[in-house]
């Protein structure tokens, strides 16, 4: 069964059912399907085959969904393009996705190239979401298609369905292909790992121009409802949302979650439907997600999922390890959890060989969710995937009952004096002083170790800049002085895409650009 026929269920099965609600709009089961047929009758109409790649440029709205809905129906092949982006990258994407059609909101032709290079490349502008003078407009291509049905074309499971453009922490963004089986396992797997209820409100306020956008469908496995972001994530929003809506189920990234229990703190907020609250992205320190299970007063959970499996749940920290950690093993929350039946999950070597439990390496897994390779780049594919595993660049280890511990991205792996150091395990040390809302630690040059650990903080709201001594002491005395930063710096905010993970190649560029700052460099002092 392929996702376009999980649409058809549910709009035969519960036509009436809100699909999904947006600000002050809601859509039923019945319009989703109908108002996606009638743009996939559009897109045949402008001569769209299967294949053919159609993209979409906007801020988080209905019409996302609608356009992502209308591509598996006409076998299109689907793109979203993240709205922080930049006119060059904006290009970046049109052209190595070879986009034919390009559904555009209003507020984000600003972002486009210039007219004559779209032309070039052959792409069609289709305007939504107010005034945009060009030729094609959404609303009235769905009005002159009508009720028609789509032709609805033969598609293979392993045919691509969307091609979804990593958030770039280690680099230039790569374009994973997800295939319409790997969508439909994702959904069906997730909804049991998480524990999904038909009758669940799920609130799901990431961005939906990458593999989000599968999570935001997560309701065509069970008909549940799906609330999403008018425009973009904002946190008073999310939380009057869930009382207004009655949300039941939500997921956030860390960085999310801190602005959510800063606000929340308020105490304005009517929380009293939620029945599950789930981060990930990044690590989350432990007082944060006590906080935010006491506010929310539902199960706390933390899954692992990566864009090169189709944004499934690989593995799960569950409510009852959340709860066990607050009560006698602490440790626990730098697990990721277990890993669900659905998924294979192996641990190697530099060599490709599985290591000893307990023993750190590259985490590698298995499952009909992972990507079919990375469009138009065969050597990053080869690297990947290799023997039917996903080798995900991830470094880990699966201690003796299976909980999977996440040391670090394997990229970011700092060798300081021929030691290696794993940034998340320091940075998990730092941010425990009460002065941190975040940190970011990576290699800085050195003259006499190669490379040294260095700490990019930022301040909670109110907090005076503790001395570098004090912050440096702190984390000796839990680390150990080799693996210790050897120096802070502090920024006003960390850079982030709206995936909510840290960009760490640009915290890296921003250090080794700004050298001078580090007291190894200066002649006026001596090095640490």
């Amino acid at each position: 069964m392929l996702p376009r026929d999980m649409l058809a269920r549910c709009a035969g099965h519960f036509p009436d059912k809100p699909a999904y609600h947006c600000g002050e709009r809601t859509r039923s089961w019945r319009e989703m399907h109908a108002r996606s047929s009638a743009f996939a009758c559009a897109l045949q109409s402008l001569g769209v085959h299967p294949g053919e790649t159609v993209s979409v440029l906007g801020r988080e709205s209905l019409e996302i969904y609608e356009h992502f809905f209308a591509c598996m129906k006409a076998g299109a092949v689907r793109v979203g393009i993240n709205w922080r982006y930049t006119p060059a990258e904006v290009l970046h994407v049109l052209r190595d996705s070879a986009t034919r059609m390009l559904l555009v909101h209003s507020a984000c032709l600003e972002l486009l190239p210039p007219r004559a290079e779209l032309e070039a490349l052959g792409i069609r502008l289709i305007g939504y979401g107010g005034a945009h003078g060009l030729a094609l407009d959404y609303e009235s291509l769905l009005a002159q298609a009508g009720a028609a049905t789509p032709d609805l074309p033969p598609i293979s499971g392993d045919d691509v369905l969307l091609v979804s453009y990593t958030s770039g922490t280690t680099g230039h963004p790569k374009g994973a292909m997800l295939t319409h089986a790997g969508v439909a396992a994702s959904i069906l797997r997730s909804l049991i790992n998480a524990g999904f209820s038909p009758d669940d409100v799920w609130y799901m306020p990431l961005s939906a121009a990458w593999v989000p956008v599968v999570m935001g469908v997560f309701g065509l496995g069970n008909g549940m409802t799906t609330v999403i972001a008018d425009g973009a994530f904002d946190a008073a929003a999310f939380l009057r949302d869930i009382g207004r809506l009655r949300v039941s189920f939500v997921n956030v990234v860390s960085a999310m979650l801190q602005r959510i229990v800063q606000e929340g703190r308020s105490g304005r907020y009517d929380l009293s439907s939620m029945r599950v609250l789930t981060y990930g992205s990044s690590p989350a320190p432990a007082p944060l997600i006590r906080e935010a299970w006491e506010m929310f007063g539902c199960e706390v959970k933390q899954p692992y999922a990566m864009t090169e499996n189709a944004g499934c749940w690989i593995t799960c920290l569950q409510h009852s390890d959340v709860l066990r950690a607050f009560q006698s093993e602490p440790g626990l929350l730098g697990s990721a959890g277990r890993v669900g039946v659905m998924c294979e999950i192996s641990i190697r070597d530099g060599e490709g060989h599985a290591v000893a439990a307990g023993s750190a390496g590259e985490v590698w897994i298995r499952s009909a969710t992972v990507m079919k390779g990375y469009r138009n780049l065969p050597g990053p594919t080869a690297e990947a995937l290799r023997d039917g595993w996903l080798c995900t660049n991830d470094i880990g280890r699966l201690d003796e009952r299976g909980y999977l511990y996440l040391t670090d991205r394997k990229k970011f792996m700092i060798i300081s004096g021929g030691v290696n150091v794993f940034p998340a395990a320091v940075e998990a040390v730092a941010i425990e002083h009460p002065a941190l809302e975040e940190v970011a630690v990576v290699g800085a040059p050195h003259p006499q170790w190669g490379e040294a650990v260095v700490a990019v903080a930022t301040l909670r709201h109110g907090a005076p800049r503790p001395e570098a001594s004090e912050l440096l002491a702190f984390c000796r005395e839990r680390l150990g002085k080799t693996v210790a930063p050897k120096h802070f710096l502090f920024r006003d905010e960390l850079p982030r895409p709206s995936t909510g993970k840290l960009q760490k190649h640009l915290i890296r560029d921003w250090v080794r650009d700004n050298a001078h700052l580090l007291p190894w460099n200066r002649s006026d002092a001596g090095r640490p």
